[in-house]
């Protein structure tokens, strides 16, 4: 019940703050699953993003809460940013967060309005509290640009957290598809 409560609070707090600021927003979702993430830019090169996903009972019934800071260096051609992520995790088989430590890059194709990427970021053990052993989460996907600050992309995600004393479990596996507006 303590964490149904502190779930809700974290929620609230970040739909209810973080449009304000927000410069990107970006809605996604794929099966069983449904998240949110709001970026906002600090300083050139420098941005602070909040998150949050929900994933079905099939994959470990979570709901997961993220804030990152990432280092986004200016680029002409390749998008490419480094940073670290605060992730708590609330899962049917266990509770806890870590930070993890990783990035992103999107790569233009040639053609125009296509691009290709991914990220990745892995949480070490010596980084974690709470009942999060180790963990990582990637994705690569395809992106899509409709216009000059809107693109849809779909993919494939993968995150996968072992939990002290509940082993290592998969909280999603599977096809990705969202739609991103913003910078």
């Amino acid at each position: 019940m303590k964490n149904c409560k502190l779930s809700l609070a974290l929620l609230a707090g970040l739909l209810s703050c973080a449009p304000v600021f927000a410069t990107s927003v970006t809605a996604s979702g794929g099966d069983g699953s449904v998240g949110i993430d709001f970026g906002v830019p600090l300083t050139t090169g420098l941005r602070a993003d909040l998150g949050y996903l929900k994933t079905d009972d099939r994959r470990g019934d979570a709901d997961i809460y993220s804030a990152a800071l990432m280092v986004v260096p200016a680029s002409r051609d390749i998008h490419w940013e480094i940073g670290a992520r605060y992730q708590y995790q609330d899962a049917r088989y266990a509770s806890g967060g870590g930070v993890g430590l990783g990035g992103s890059v999107d790569v233009p194709t040639g053609i125009r309005w296509l691009s290709i990427g991914g990220y990745g970021f892995y949480t070490p053990s010596a980084l974690t509290n709470g009942d999060m052993g180790h963990g990582y989460d990637y994705a690569a996907q395809l992106r899509v640009r409709l216009g000059r600050s809107v693109s849809v992309f779909g993919g494939y995600r993968h995150m996968r957290t072992e939990f002290d004393g509940a082993g290592s479990h998969d909280l999603y596996k599977g096809p990705m598809f969202g739609i991103n507006v913003g910078l």
